[in-house]
Formats: C-alpha cells, structure tokens, sequence
C-alpha cells in the first residue's frame, strides 16, 4: 500500500506521511498468538490540516511546546512538535512516549517490517534525529493469545527489529535498548467483564512504544 502524505501548514509546510493513528484494524479469524489483522486505510475528509492544540498536563516548555524539547531553534522545535503530535507522542515526566500499533508495522505473527509501515519508522526517525542526545528506550508488548514464552520472544523480535531498521536510517544504534513485555503491560483488559474475548482491546495491546529521554 503506498504512503500517504499531508502537509501540516506551519510556519515553513511540512510534509508528513499519514501516521500510524491513520490506520484502522479488524480482527480476522482467532488463531494461535497474536490475533490476524486486516488493515483499511482511514477516510480523510481533506488533506490539509492544522495540528489540534493537545489539552494536557504535561510538562511545557518556554516556547509554549506541549513536549519538554531542548536545545533546538524555534523551526525544528515546531516540525518536531507536529510530527510528535501527529504520532499521538505524551510526555510522561522527562521522557517522550511514543506508541505505535504493532499491527501498523508487522504482519500477523511476524516481526519483520511492513513495507508500508517505512514511511511512519520514517517520520519516527526524523524526531529521533533533531534529539540526538536523547537515549531511546524500544519496547515490544504483545496481547494475551498465545503462551507466555512466545509472546515474550515475539515482543523481543520486534523491538530488535524497529531498532535495526531506524539504525538504517541514521538513529545512532548506542543510543537505543530494546525489550520484550510478551502480554505482561497491557493498556487495556484483553476480556470483556463477563470474561469472553475482546478484540478491539488486544488490538490496542499489540504495539511497540519507545521511550525518548531519560527517566530521571
């Protein structure tokens, strides 16, 4: 599926490739592990948008920025800001969280990249690479179907595998870790109260997310 782009009107256009929030998913038949995956590309009703003033509690810069963005001139603390927000990015204490559905960047069961997930790793590096200093923390997380043991190794798998394809594209390796939660950290339940499956849940489940900034 080829990459679509929108241009966020800010102070110099800025061309970005759809985010992965653009995706939908649906769930297919039930099977072992990480529950298949059809993908549909979101209805936009335009292609010109400007970036929604977030509504959150998180720590701001003097610049006005949603996220703490340091050392940077006022254009790039801009594109970087609307490419975080266009990626659904929160601040959470010092560090910048990113999370991204794993059914957006791999196939069912795989941990090898989606062709069409390169455009958003894309927009991800280009963050990545205006906080060069920044350490990013790479972690894999899978929902409830399977054993504990695959889980956990597909989790792995995949966070290896994002590593590699952004070192390819410039993010210095030494600066990233990666690490696999199996189904242990989940958003949201992977069951429905009265105890029977819940789709739309372990969809949420199923991403990577990465971590920018230290902790402390």
């Amino acid at each position: 599926m080829p990459a679509r782009f929108v241009t966020i009107a800010t102070a110099g256009a800025l061309l970005l490739p759809v985010s992965a929030l653009a995706y939908t998913v649906t769930s297919g038949a039930p099977a072992v592990g990480e529950a298949p995956s059809r993908f549909e590309q979101a209805d936009f009703p335009a292609s010109r948008f400007e970036p929604r003033q977030k509504e959150s509690t998180a720590a701001t810069t003097s610049g006005g920025s949603s996220f703490a963005l340091k050392n940077m001139d006022d254009v790039t603390r801009l594109k970087t800001e609307a490419m975080l927000s266009a990626l659904g990015a929160r601040q959470e204490g010092n560090r910048i969280i990113v999370a991204l559905p794993a059914d957006v960047l791999f196939d069912f069961d795989k941990s090898n990249i989606r062709p069409d997930a390169r455009a958003v790793l894309g927009q991800l590096s280009g963050i990545l690479l205006a906080m060069p200093k920044s350490p990013v923390g790479i972690t894999g997380h899978t929902d409830a179907k399977g054993s504990d043991d695959y889980n956990q190794r597909l989790s792995e798998q995949r966070a290896t595998s994002v590593r590699k394809w952004l070192a390819q594209l410039g993010v210095a390796d030494r600066r990233m870790t990666t690490s696999g939660k199996g189904e242990a950290e989940p958003v949201v339940p992977n069951q429905n109260a009265d105890g029977s499956d819940d789709p739309g849940g372990r969809q949420k489940n199923r991403r990577v997310e990465f971590a920018i900034g230290t902790g402390d």
